[in-house]
């Protein structure tokens, strides 16, 4: 749903803080790895899900939704490839193990290529959240002209989340390599900023809309109910999107800007509540969405229950065909009646 920068931020903090005094217990690091561990299972289980599902169902796999299906993407790979680094670190910071590649602040190349992935996929779910909250808006503010958006219009816009993404990963590693961390604080936190006010801003523009009442009348009643439904329930995911990353934000720009000590083990806890979001969102798109949790209950249930639902509705049909052939039968025979007494 958008989460790791906080990791890269994590991870660049720990390597300019690697000569601060150890400060945490191994039952601490234990706590805060079995969640992080638990969250990496849920993150890539929910979103492949999620992107196996619209990719299997033709009747949900809509071009308003493609953007939904690459904010998943985006966190399927941001928890596969960036969390368990990140878990690592903290268990060797908290001194649960002290083999493998040792301190990984230390490691030049490893350090390199987890700075690019981890902000280019945390970018690219950020970003796509972002986008994601626009386009609602422009639904919603003006219908008749979303409904000709073609579906090209939004690969350009997801091609655009990623050039982005790839953008201000290569800046932020650059800017980290050839300078400090906090001189990259006054970029990064700015332009994070930039997207939550962003963000922001279309949600309380929808939920104008909303309180106006006069959405329905720009649609037919049964299209517009369901594009309601559908904009509160991506509202609401842009919203915890935006609760996810805020406090992130304003944690790094207190201890790298104005050099606000804060202990690592609540850092460490904001960061465990920004990756959160990527699981989170594939529970609402099931709750929400009713062609998403009908193919989620395919899925599970199988073969049996759809050879269920043909038969149930083969024997309806007999039985209207039943019912039609007896109906005939007794207007043939009324018919003859009335031909004999004439």
């Amino acid at each position: 749903m958008t989460n790791t920068s906080s990791s890269t931020s994590a991870s660049v903090s720990r390597r300019n803080d690697a000569n601060d005094a150890y400060d945490g217990t191994q039952g601490e690091g234990i706590a805060l790895c079995s969640a992080l561990t638990l969250t990496l299972i849920l993150v890539v289980v929910g979103n492949l899900l999620t992107i196996v599902i619209f990719a299997k169902n033709k009747n949900i796999c809509k071009k308003y939704l493609l953007l939904v299906v690459n904010m998943a993407f985006a966190d399927l790979f941001l928890g596969a490839l960036s969390l368990p680094v990140y878990i690592y670190d903290v268990g060797y910071e908290f001194r649960l193990w002290t083999t493998f590649v040792g301190n990984l602040w230390t490691n030049k190349p490893f350090l390199i290529y987890y700075m690019i992935v981890d902000t280019a996929f945390s970018q690219a779910s950020l970003i796509s959240a972002v986008f994601i909250a626009c386009e609602r808006f422009y639904a919603i503010r003006w219908p008749f002209k979303h409904r000709t958006l073609s579906t090209q219009a939004y690969h350009i816009a997801i091609f655009s989340v990623w050039a982005l993404a790839l953008l201000i990963s290569a800046i932020w590693t650059g800017s980290n390599l050839l300078f400090s961390y906090k001189y990259t604080m006054f970029f990064w936190g700015p332009y994070t900023l930039i997207l939550i006010l962003i963000t922001c801003g279309c949600n309380i523009g929808i939920w104008k809309k909303f309180q106006t009442g006069r959405v329905a009348a720009s649609h037919q009643e049964s299209r517009d109910l369901q594009n309601k439904r559908l904009t509160k329930t991506l509202l609401i995911v842009s919203g915890l999107t935006l609760l996810a990353w805020l406090p992130l934000v304003l944690l790094n720009l207190l201890m790298y800007v104005w050099f606000f000590h804060v202990p690592r083990q609540f850092y460490h806890a904001v960061n465990l509540f920004n990756y959160l979001n990527s699981f989170v969102n594939p529970i609402f798109y099931a709750l929400r969405i009713a062609e998403f949790r009908r193919a989620l209950a395919l899925c599970f249930t199988g073969r049996h229950v759809q050879a269920a639902v043909n038969t149930k509705l083969s024997k309806r049909g007999k039985e209207r065909h039943q019912t039609t052939a007896e109906f005939n039968r007794e207007l043939a025979f009324e018919q003859n009646v009335l031909d004999t007494n004439l």
